[in-house]
């Protein structure tokens, strides 16, 4: 990581400028503890904010657009050159709630899915379950989340993020990803990271760009109500319903246990062909 300079041609001297360091932040409810800081000023004379879907994100880093990006954890060996951010993700111990495979059939049975757009490690857990889990490969097809166009033509789809949330689930089957991932191996399930590119530029300030993210969190966890309650108007799920999302159902610590996982996770999605090769994990 470097930072720029430029030259004072008045006085001769060479001065520092700090370049903006850029960031792309999913704008979903599950993100909002991690973002929190950011969202609400943390850094302001450092950092450019962009909001995005998941995909979007990761995109955005791929291509150079942003210096680092919440970005689904798949994305992690499809990118080169980029370190995690250490103790933090988005995951799930057991229960997630808002990435969910609705289906009109069982799911041994599911034959064609529609698949979130929004999403890129929802779409692979979803056909790592279905294909080692159910032992079916059915055929997919990426949409826009709209969930009776999408079950117009297909037997089951797969919504994640607020959209999710929101859903009318009335009639059909649910299978929540983060559940199936946990009855099946054992461990939590990781959606998302923190990652930042090789190439970002350094923050004049001490221990870099790693202290505030992990000062963003500390916020969002300060203000867990006020997160409660900004969702409650958007969400239509009680305050009790997202109290317990944000505190049972997800969980923002990468520990040993998230590493186990998503370790595997990477094996498994480059054994089916989801990624092109595995990847140790490095961290920043």
């Amino acid at each position: 990581m470097a930072m720029s300079r430029f030259c004072n041609h008045e006085n001769g001297s060479v001065m520092s400028k700090q370049i903006p360091f850029r960031i792309s932040i999913i704008d979903y409810l599950n993100a909002t503890p991690l973002n929190y800081g950011f969202k609400h000023g943390l850094g302001f004379k450092y950092f450019h904010l962009k909001f995005h879907v998941p995909s979007i994100c990761s995109d955005n880093l791929r291509n150079g657009d942003v210096d680092a990006g919440l970005i689904s954890s798949i994305e992690y060996l499809r990118i080169p050159d980029l370190k995690i951010v250490s103790g933090l993700c988005i995951a799930s111990p057991k229960r997630v709630r808002s990435v969910v495979l609705l289906s009109k059939v069982q799911p041994e049975s599911i034959k064609s899915l529609a698949l979130d757009t929004s999403s890129r490690t929802s779409v692979v857990l979803a056909q790592i379950l279905l294909r080692e889990r159910y032992r079916t490969e059915p055929i997919v097809t990426e949409m826009q989340p709209e969930i009776e166009t999408m079950l117009a033509e297909h037997d089951a789809a797969l919504l994640i993020g607020d959209t999710a949330m929101r859903v009318n689930r009335q009639g059909l089957m649910v299978l929540d990803l983060a559940e199936e991932w946990y009855a099946w191996t054992g461990l939590p399930f990781v959606f998302a990271l923190w990652a930042v590119r090789s190439d970002a530029p350094e923050l004049d300030s001490p221990g870099g760009v790693v202290p505030f993210f992990h000062q963003s969190f500390k916020l969002g966890k300060e203000n867990i109500e006020n997160i409660i309650d900004e969702a409650w108007c958007s969400i239509g799920w009680t305050k009790q319903e997202l109290r317990d999302y944000l505190t049972i159902n997800l969980s923002h610590t990468l520990g040993e246990p998230e590493k186990e996982s998503l370790s595997l996770f990477f094996e498994k999605s480059v054994k089916m062909g989801f990624a092109a090769e595995n990847r140790l994990m490095k961290f920043l």
